[in-house]
């Protein structure tokens, strides 16, 4: 399929996880893509990759947290390609709250990466989106949609992107650009596999326990949710905040379920 040929999407976080599995997909479907991550040993030998696979992919260091360098990368994705139908905002991090919350630092960064970032990321695509009639996929997370005990920064950064992708979605939809977010659940990522690491069987089974399909999704499962509505098949889809998560943002298991 081609559903992007001709077309240029920028995927921020796009070096690794979800990101990269979001660039391949494009490049898979014909778009050039520019990859953004702030690694940039990462983010070169991901775009080489794709280059080698015959795509045309670019990568460009960049902090989302830093108005500049956002502003950095749309102006390379327009020189390099002429034009930008796609953004998907998919940089994020977590940090480890602990009993007492996120420190003041801690709570500072993530809705710096999180949520500003996406806002950055919205604000120098939007015009370049206007006139290609494009899309944004923002990445929030399950945790925007029912919360997370300890995790409650993270929580708050990812369901504040949540509001902010239905007020841009609002705002543009008259004029043809359409502003969706995806709220994934348990991913198979680096960041997982490294929890897992950290916390032993005990930690992978837990994850586990809590989601009833009783896995985890792979990256490309999300990838292919984020085309489908960057795509025209989803062009009546705007505003919406829609759940990954094998069910886990559905309601409450049985509590014999959550046994592990």
């Amino acid at each position: 399929m081609n559903r992007f040929k001709d077309r240029v999407a920028v995927v921020t976080g796009g070096a690794t996880g979800i990101g990269l599995a979001v660039a391949k997909a494009f490049a898979a479907e014909g778009a050039a893509v520019v990859m953004a991550s702030r690694s940039l040993e990462r983010g070169e030998a991901a775009a080489e990759e794709l280059t080698a696979s015959g795509a045309r992919a670019r990568f460009v260091q960049t902090d989302v947290g830093d108005a500049s360098s956002v502003q950095s990368l749309i102006e390379h994705a327009i020189e390099a390609f002429g034009r930008l139908d796609v953004l998907v905002n998919n940089s994020g991090i977590e940090v480890d709250e602990g009993p007492d919350g996120p420190s003041e630092d801690d709570w500072d960064r993530l809705f710096a990466i999180n949520t500003k970032g996406t806002w950055l990321g919205c604000r120098f695509a939007l015009p370049h989106l206007l006139q290609s009639r494009g899309a944004i996929v923002n990445n929030a997370s399950v945790a925007a949609l029912i919360g997370s005990a300890g995790h409650a920064g993270y929580a708050a950064s990812k369901a504040a992107v949540v509001s902010l992708t239905q007020s841009l979605a609002l705002a543009y939809a008259e004029q043809g650009v359409r502003i969706n977010a995806i709220c994934p659940g348990p991913i198979l990522t680096p960041m997982t596999e490294i929890g897992w690491e950290t916390g032993g069987e005990e930690s992978r089974r837990k994850t586990l326990a809590l989601c009833p399909a009783r896995r985890v999704a792979e990256p490309g499962e999300v990838a292919s949710l984020v085309l489908y509505l960057a795509s025209p098949e989803a062009a009546f889809i705007t505003g919406a905040a829609i759940p990954i998560d094998g069910g886990k943002s559905a309601g409450i298991m049985p509590i014999d379920r959550y046994r592990w």
